[in-house]
């Protein structure tokens, strides 16, 4: 059966692209494996050069491809990771088309919950892990280890509840928290998460006791969600402030 089927269309890179995706989705091209190179796909496709350039370059945008350089280089099926939802969820708040309230709304629905079904669904190769996520909280001198260790408690029960959709939306969550943080948080600034926050979640997780995992878990998302809302303004007025277009009305 012929990968690729020749198109004669206006939208010819739009076509390409789809045709290419869809390989990728249905598994003919997998993770990791070298998609035909330009000429091939040219004369597979019976389009000029230029177009298959644009479609390659659009799915590298979209995080369907991507081109190393050198002798053994060209485009590569990227392998599925959380990072291409998180983007895209990154995208909307950068854009101011998300706001903090909003991301805390869907943290208090969603992480009390997974917290409930991860004290519900708990294995015993789940407890080690789960127990060396809190023993590894740290307060590090790098503000990104330090919300890597502080954040790695949340990620573990995501994995643990058994609903990869909802671990999809944690970590999407948990980037837009490390944008905001990274980019806001100063050194002498009061600590919005330290450690031991997260002690009773697990606690509550390690007894197999769901209804005290997701009151326990709501509890410190309430607890965190004030103190974010108030970085999340100074984000703003950051962005705002490094924006060329601010930048230039404020020098006149």
């Amino acid at each position: 059966m012929e990968l690729f089927k020749k198109i004669n269309r206006l939208t010819v890179a739009k076509e390409i692209m789809l045709q290419i995706k869809e390989a990728i989705l249905n598994g003919q091209l997998k993770s990791g494996e070298k998609i035909p190179s330009e000429r091939e796909l040219t004369e597979r496709f019976n389009v000029s050069r230029n177009m298959v350039r644009e479609a390659i370059r659009g799915l590298e945008m979209s995080g369907y491809l991507e081109i190393q350089q050198g002798p053994f280089g060209g485009a590569f099926v990227k392998d599925f990771t959380h990072d291409r939802l998180s983007t895209g969820f990154l995208d909307f708040y950068i854009a101011d088309k998300l706001t903090v309230h909003e991301l805390n709304q869907a943290r208090l629905y969603l992480e009390p919950e997974v917290a409930r079904l991860a004290a519900k669904n708990i294995h015993s190769k789940d407890r080690k892990r789960i127990r060396d996520a809190l023993k590894e909280e740290i307060f590090a001198e790098k503000l990104e280890d330090r919300l890597k260790s502080l954040t790695a408690v949340h990620l573990v029960l995501a994995e643990m509840c058994d609903n990869y959709f909802y671990e999809i939306w944690v970590n999407s969550l948990i980037r837009i928290t490390h944008e905001i943080v990274l980019n806001t948080f100063q050194a002498g600034d009061v600590p919005i998460h330290g450690t031991g926050q997260h002690d009773q979640i697990v606690e509550m997780v390690l007894e197999g006791n769901p209804e005290g995992a997701a009151q326990a878990m709501k509890d410190h998302l309430i607890q965190f969600a004030e103190a974010f809302i108030a970085l999340d303004k100074k984000y703003r007025k950051k962005m705002s402030m490094d924006s060329p277009a601010l930048k230039g009305l404020a020098g006149k």
